[in-house]
């Protein structure tokens, strides 16, 4: 039976017999060939985002079936982090979270909506979700704005375990990532660019 999970901006997500449906709507402000174009691009680019991150060894839903605009996905079937993170698993669930972001950056997989909201625990593992807004890039400084938005993401809705849940995001990312402390410094940097803007 086909029922309607979430209705955002760009696309509608169902859920029908075990398997996510993410549907790109037409967007009647553009020339509808354009739009056409773009939904295609974008729903074939986030198959591939999701492909390339498992080939990393990361948690995602399986592609089962790439549409002109609609992508066929497995259903994950978990909690998601932004529910459950607590002061008693922050520093599994962080390390897990952090490790899995080493392993997208190797591969030059950028996210680009870091949030403990696109996180499910399924088992014993943390699943990425949500790839709708992501690239590819080799640029020390689009992975330190992944993690940036990431800090932000935890900082509004898990203050209370930012400090101990950020480290070890943190430390599992140096394990996976052999230019962490590259993105790290330049994360830093980024930090400070944004308190002098809001001055």
């Amino acid at each position: 039976m086909k029922e309607k999970i979430a209705q955002g901006a760009e696309a509608v997500l169902w859920r029908d017999d075990g398997i996510l449906v993410k549907e790109r709507g037409k967007k009647g402000y553009r020339i509808a060939k354009l739009d056409a174009r773009l939904r295609k691009q974008r729903t074939e680019h986030e198959a591939t985002l999701l492909n390339v991150a498992r080939r990393a060894g990361v948690c995602t839903p399986q592609v089962i079936e790439i549409g002109d605009t609609t992508l066929k996905m497995e259903w994950i079937d978990g909690k998601l982090v932004r529910e459950t993170l607590n002061d008693d698993n922050c520093e599994d669930v962080g390390r897990k979270i952090g490790t899995a972001i080493g392993k997208m950056h190797t591969y030059d997989v950028i996210h680009g909506d870091l949030t403990t909201s696109n996180m499910i625990i399924r088992n014993d593992d943390v699943c990425f979700v949500d790839f709708g807004l992501g690239f590819q890039s080799p640029k020390i400084e689009d992975k330190a704005v992944d993690l940036y938005l990431l800090y932000h993401a935890i900082e509004s809705t898990h203050w209370g375990v930012l400090d101990r849940v950020w480290s070890v995001i943190l430390d599992g990312y140096r394990t996976k990532f052999v230019d962490a402390d590259k993105v790290i410094k330049t994360l830093s940097e980024i930090e400070k660019r944004g308190r002098y803007r809001h001055r």
